[in-house]
């Protein structure tokens, strides 16, 4: 790691992991070799809806 690259951590914070957007009936990303929706989809998607109900209840920011 470089000098501007542990800047950039610092700055902007740790990376955060991308869940791959997928068909239902893809093959899974995990390399299980199953369908995606047999798979990590329930799982994936209570992820995904804890990061929006999580994002929606940080406290906003205002003027007043």
């Amino acid at each position: 790691m470089t000098i501007l690259d542990g800047l950039k951590r610092l700055l902007l914070g740790p990376e955060q992991q991308v869940t791959p957007a997928l068909g239902r009936n893809d093959r899974c990303w995990c390399g299980s070799d199953k369908k995606y929706k047999a798979c990590h989809l329930a799982s994936d998607s209570r992820k995904r809806m804890a990061e929006r109900n999580a994002a929606s209840a940080a406290p906003q920011r205002g003027m007043f």
